[in-house]
C-alpha cells in the first residue's frame, strides 16, 4: 500500500483509539440474551428493514423462475435469467462499496431500497394488467441486481456502529438467523400467493397474471424496508469522512488494504473457497440428488433445502446466545468451513443409501442429518467471519472490503457450472463428495498458510 495512504489509516486508527467511548445503555433485564442487540433502536430498524428486503428478494427468487417457465417453457431462458440477476451485482459491487465509504450509508440504503420498491411496484402493475413480456422480466432483474450492489456493502459497513462492541456477534447472528427464517418461509409464501391469486381470479396456471399477488406482497415488503431505513439515525461512529482521493484511487486503496492484511486476505480466500465448492450444493447438487438419486420428487428438493435452513437457524441462534463467550475465532472459522465441506461429502455419499421407512414414508434420514450439519457449519463460519472482518477493517474502508463479497456470484456460478460436468462424469453422489472434500482441504490449506488467521481470538 502507498506509504501516504498507510500513514493516513494509522492516524485514523490512532484517533479512533483516543476518542471517548460511546456510553451504551445496558439491554433491559426482561430481554433474553439471544435478542440483546434488538434493544438498540437503530439496529432494530436495520433488522426490520433487512427482513422486509430479504422477504421481497427471496419471494422474487422463487417466483421469477416459475414466471419465466410459464411464459417461455424454456430451460435456456431459465438459466439466462439467473445469469443476468447475478453478474451485474458482481461487477458493480466494488463500486457500490466505494460509494458507501464516501456517502452517508443511510442515504445509500434509502436510495437503493426506494428504487427497488419503484421497480417492484412497476413490475407488479405490468403483471396485473396482463402486459408482461420477457424483456420486462430481464430488465427488472438487471435493475434490482444493480441496486442490490449498493445496498449490501452500505448495510454491512453500518452495522458495527449500531450495537455495542460486545454485542456485534449477537447482532450479526440475529441478522443471519432472520435470513434463514425468511429463506424457509419464502418458498411457501410465494407459492401460496401465486396459487391464491390464480384461484381468486380464475387464471390458468400458465397465465402470467397469476403472479400479480406475489409481486404485490413484495412491493409492500419494500415499503416497510424503506420506512424502517428512513427512520434510522446513523451514529457518529458509522459516518464517513470526506476525502480528496479520486474515485479510482479510492477503489485501489480498498483492494490494497484487503490484500495487504493477512487476516482479511485469509477470510476472503476462505469465502472464495466456500463459494466455489460449497454453495453449488443449493442450486445443483441437492436438486439432482433429490430428483435423480433418492427419487424424492420436487417436494423432496424443498424439504432438504428447508432442513438446511433449519440447521443454519439453529446455529445462528446459538451464536446469538453464546457468541460473546467465543474464543479462538480464527480456528472456529477454519474449522467451520472444514466441517461444512466434510458434511457435504457425507451428504453426497449417504444419498446412495436406501431410504428408511418412517410411519410408512420413505425418509432420507442420514442425508437429512448431513444437511443439518452443513447448515450449522455454514452459519458458524459465515457469522464469525463477518464479525472478525468488521472488527479488523477501519470504518472508512468497510464498504469497499465488504463489497468484495459480491464476487461470490462469479465463484458460485463457476462452481455450479463445473458441478454439472462433474455429475455427468462421475455421478451426483461422488461429485458432491469431491466438492465437499475440496472445500474442507481448502479450509485446512488456508489455515496452514496463514498463521495470523489461526491466531485470531
Amino acid at each position: 500500500m502507498d506509504p501516504n495512504v498507510q500513514r493516513r489509516f494509522e492516524r485514523l486508527a490512532a484517533a479512533a483509539e483516543a476518542a471517548p467511548e460511546v456510553a451504551w445503555k445496558e439491554p433491559p433485564r426482561w430481554l433474553p440474551p439471544t435478542f440483546h442487540a434488538l434493544a438498540y433502536p437503530n439496529y432494530l430498524l436495520l433488522f426490520i428493514g433487512q427482513i422486509s428486503n430479504s422477504l421481497a428478494m427471496w419471494m422474487d427468487l422463487v417466483a421469477r423462475p416459475v414466471l419465466v417457465v410459464a411464459i417461455t417453457g424454456s430451460s435456456v431462458q431459465l438459466g439466462l435469467i439467473a445469469l443476468v440477476r447475478g453478474v451485474p451485482m458482481m461487477f458493480l459491487g466494488p463500486f457500490g462499496g466505494l460509494v458507501s465509504d464516501r456517502i452517508d450509508r443511510r442515504v445509500v440504503m434509502l436510495f437503493s431500497k426506494s428504487m427497488s420498491m419503484a421497480v417492484n411496484i412497476t413490475f407488479a402493475a405490468i403483471i396485473i394488467t396482463g402486459n408482461v413480456e420477457l424483456w420486462h422480466i430481464y430488465a427488472t432483474a438487471i435493475m434490482r441486481s444493480l441496486l442490490m450492489a449498493f445496498d449490501g456493502p452500505a448495510r454491512q459497513a453500518l452495522l458495527p456502529s449500531l450495537v455495542p462492541p460486545n454485542l456485534l456477534l449477537n447482532g450479526i447472528a440475529l441478522n443471519t438467523g432472520s435470513m434463514q427464517i425468511v429463506r424457509i418461509l419464502s418458498a411457501s409464501v410465494a407459492g401460496f400467493f401465486i396459487a391464491f391469486w390464480a384461484f381468486a381470479f380464475g387464471f390458468e396456471a400458465e397465465d402470467a397474471r397469476s403472479f400479480g399477488g406475489v409481486y404485490l406482497v413484495t412491493a409492500v415488503a419494500y415499503v416497510v424496508a424503506v420506512a424502517a431505513t428512513y427512520l434510522m439515525k446513523v451514529p457518529m461512529a458509522g459516518r464517513v469522512e470526506p476525502t480528496r482521493d479520486n474515485w479510482l484511487e479510492g477503489l485501489k486503496n480498498g483492494f490494497k488494504f484487503a490484500g495487504g492484511n493477512p487476516v482479511i486476505l485469509g477470510l476472503l480466500v476462505l469465502f472464495a473457497v466456500q463459494s466455489l465448492f460449497g454453495m453449488p450444493y443449493l442450486q445443483v447438487f441437492v436438486p439432482w440428488l433429490a430428483l435423480q438419486v433418492m427419487d424424492l420428487g420436487a417436494e423432496g428438493v424443498g424439504v432438504l433445502l428447508a432442513i438446511s435452513g433449519i440447521g443454519s437457524l439453529a446455529g445462528a441462534l446459538s451464536l446469538a446466545t453464546f457468541g460473546s463467550k467465543l474464543r479462538h475465532r480464527g480456528l472456529i472459522i477454519i474449522g467451520g468451513l472444514a466441517v461444512y465441506g466434510l458434511a457435504l461429502s457425507g451428504l453426497g455419499l449417504s444419498s446412495m443409501l436406501p431410504l428408511v421407512a418412517v410411519l410408512g414414508l420413505a425418509v432420507p434420514i442420514l442425508p437429512a442429518v448431513m444437511i443439518i450439519i452443513v447448515g450449522l457449519g455454514q452459519t458458524a463460519m459465515m457469522t464469525v467471519r463477518t464479525a472478525v472482518l468488521m472488527e479488523v477493517t477501519p470504518n472508512e474502508l468497510r464498504g469497499r472490503v465488504f463489497s468484495l463479497m459480491t464476487l461470490d456470484r462469479g465463484f458460485s456460478t463457476l462452481g455450479s457450472g463445473a458441478g454439472g460436468f462433474a455429475i455427468a462424469a462421475i455421478g451426483g453422489p461422488l461429485a458432491l463428495a469431491l466438492y465437499g472434500g475440496l472445500c474442507a482441504f481448502g479450509a485446512v490449506l488456508v489455515g496452514a498458510l496463514l498463521p495470523s488467521l489461526r491466531r485470531v481470538d
